[in-house]
């Protein structure tokens, strides 16, 4: 979360920088330890309405919490599978013997809390559409983001979104998760300016 926002890196340094490639991208993207230049160029940011895949974003978010986004990243598809691919019906049919399984899983992140927040969670969204709840979050004027002294870890809008999930029961969804929620998934455009998918 903090490496995407900006937070925590030096000032002085450029928010985008050009690749091998030619191409200009977020600095993240191949300055945090790993390539993760893919996925910053196919998946984050890019708009998102479908429940399952909302729902994966949201997990993966809030396993972060209090972590790398490299060790979820490097972790993220054993998660889907031990998720059943996020979908929200599946996983509200687990039970507490499958958290004390997925307690043993070594290739998952093993957060007793935040396991048992997604099996609630998940049981949440048969009664609620994740997709209506946050994009009408959506902000109405993007905040531009020129330099790393302009990421930031909230918004208005994310402690809004934040409050209409825990509202609605959600748990693991304070307004830093919301924000990063937001910005992976598209509803809030968190690419610098000079990145060739920040808008023009």
């Amino acid at each position: 979360m903090k490496a995407m926002a900006g937070i925590g890196v030096p000032t002085h340094l450029a928010s985008v920088i050009s690749g091998p490639d030619g191409v200009t991208r977020c600095r993240w993207a191949t300055q945090t330890g790993r390539d993760l230049t893919a996925y910053h160029d196919h998946e984050w940011g890019t708009p998102v309405h479908g429940e399952a895949p909302l729902f994966g974003a949201l997990v993966l978010t809030y396993f972060e919490n209090g972590l790398s986004w490299a060790t979820v990243f490097d972790k993220r598809d054993n998660l889907r599978k031990a998720f059943h691919g996020f979908d929200p019906a599946a996983v509200g049919e687990m039970t507490p013997e499958d958290v004390e399984r997925l307690m043993t899983d070594a290739s998952i992140i093993r957060h007793r809390r935040k396991i048992e927040a997604t099996l609630h969670n998940a049981r949440l969204l048969s009664t609620h559409s994740l997709s209506r709840l946050a994009w009408q979050h959506q902000p109405r004027r993007h905040h531009r983001l020129r330099s790393l002294s302009d990421g930031r870890m909230v918004s208005p809008e994310s402690r809004r979104l934040s409050g209409a999930l825990r509202e609605a029961g959600f748990r693991m969804v304070g307004p830093v998760v919301a924000h990063s929620f937001m910005q992976t998934v598209g509803i809030e455009i968190g690419h610098f300016e000079g990145c060739f998918r920040a808008p023009a």
